[in-house]
């Protein structure tokens, strides 16, 4: 990571961050969807290390195995769907000791590319409500772009006051965040997925991840990931 384009441009970078617990499809198609928007060279799935505002995950190896196996069948999609950007699975936050902020990993990630590289953090818009909440929130717009994508029933003027603040200052089109490194709000109503990974947990509990070789993975999770939980007894209820 955090290699110069052999064409002289900086680089523009997407971080998928998240529990990954476990990684859906609706992971992957917003992470799809911005390295389409925004022309990325390369992007970045991220397991969450020690979350300060989640307990009890499931052991970050299984989280970090997940979303491996989940990057072959997303390379594959986007290679088909002619996106060039590299897609990588780091370890950053995983390998961090302590809370893992996010602002500290745009600090290291704007570090190892430089001050010219277009970096973006990938979010849905249910975390962009909340991003108030976050440590040093409004540190990250010093390191990246914030690029969300709404899921149902989003309204931008229902956040809260100084989120809608900043959206209103901040607010880019994907050619701005494509051309500048850092700072701006992107908000793409095009994908409109709303998919609960909590739900998601409780269904594979609640199947018992069905029975024999022909079982059919859940809605919404890829097949690989699926066959990684039924092998490793994840999510029993």
């Amino acid at each position: 990571m955090g290699q110069p384009q052999a064409h002289g441009r900086a680089p523009r970078v997407g971080v998928l961050g998240g529990t990954f617990d476990p990684i859906h499809t609706g992971h992957l198609a917003l992470g799809a969807l911005f390295a389409r928007t925004l022309a990325l060279d390369e992007l970045i799935l991220m397991p969450a290390g020690q979350q300060p505002q989640k307990t009890g995950s499931t052991a970050a190896e299984h989280r970090l195995a997940m979303t491996r196996l989940a990057a072959d069948g997303l390379a594959d999609t986007m290679r088909a769907a002619g996106l060039r950007a590299q897609l990588t699975v780091s370890t950053l936050e995983i390998d961090r000791a302590g809370p893992s902020y996010t602002v500290d990993t745009m600090r290291a990630l704007r570090t190892r590319y430089g001050p010219g590289a277009s970096l973006s953090l990938l979010i849905g818009s249910d975390q962009l409500m909340r991003l108030n909440t976050w440590h040093a929130w409004r540190e990250l717009f010093d390191f990246a772009h914030v690029c969300a994508a709404a899921r149902p029933g989003f309204d931008r003027h229902n956040a809260p006051p100084e989120v809608r603040d900043e959206i209103v200052r901040r607010e880019k089109t994907a050619d701005e965040v494509q051309s500048s490194p850092r700072g701006g709000i992107l908000i793409d109503d095009s994908l409109a997925v709303d998919i609960s990974a909590t739900e998601l947990r409780a269904a594979l509990a609640g199947a018992e991840h069905g029975s024999g070789p022909g079982a059919r993975p859940p809605a919404n999770l890829p097949a690989a990931v699926w066959q990684y939980i039924r092998d490793q007894h994840l999510y029993r209820s």
